[in-house]
């Protein structure tokens, strides 16, 4: 483990913190970041670019919360794997009864549903859910977007539907569009 007490020069800082040795020095000359004068030159304590590098992502309140409900394991981890990386805090399961007793637990910002599930399908998922949360957004993931059962479901709006295989792309676009950008990491744009 690296000692958090190493005093860092500002090309270490720099790359420590994964920026240009000239942005760490004006970041520094104008106090915004943790530093202190060696001769000529800044110097840093590793424990306080940490605590700094810290302070400047969101705050972890301000992650969306996404619950994926699909009796498919793989595509439960591969939609979580995917919205972590875009910032949200994810929650799956493969049952839809426990979806919706994970939904009284926490209420998620958005809920990825699959269409058909053993236990439950999701018109019936949805019809428990619109009793309760009336207008939390929902995307629909499934392999029958023209069945009787999307039908149903779309009985139960506000929804969004997605095809499988889902593109890893547009869903991370969905989901920031129902949320808002605010509230997922910034897009690489």
């Amino acid at each position: 483990m690296p000692n958090t007490s190493e005093v860092l020069n500002v090309h270490q800082a720099a790359a420590f913190l994964g920026a240009h040795a000239q942005t760490i020095r004006k970041l520094a000359r104008s106090g915004a970041l943790p530093a202190f004068k060696v001769g000529k030159d800044w110097r840093f304590r590793r424990t306080a670019l940490l605590q700094w590098a810290d302070e400047q992502q969101p705050a972890a309140r301000a992650a969306t919360s996404v619950l994926v409900v699909d009796d498919d394991e793989l595509v439960c981890k591969a939609s979580a794997r995917l919205l972590t990386r875009s910032g949200c805090r994810v929650r799956y399961t493969t049952s839809a009864r426990v979806g919706l007793d994970r939904v009284a637990e926490a209420v998620p910002d958005v809920i990825l549903l699959d269409l058909v599930m053993p236990d439950m399908d999701g018109p019936q998922f949805l019809a428990e859910l619109r009793r309760t949360h009336p207008r939390l957004p929902v995307i629909i993931i499934t392999g029958h977007p023209r069945s009787e059962l999307m039908a149903k479901a779309s009985s139960f709006a506000p929804i969004m539907l997605l095809t499988k295989p889902v593109d890893p792309e547009l869903l991370d676009r969905t989901v920031s569009a129902l949320v808002g950008p605010t509230t997922l990491k910034e897009k690489r744009a």
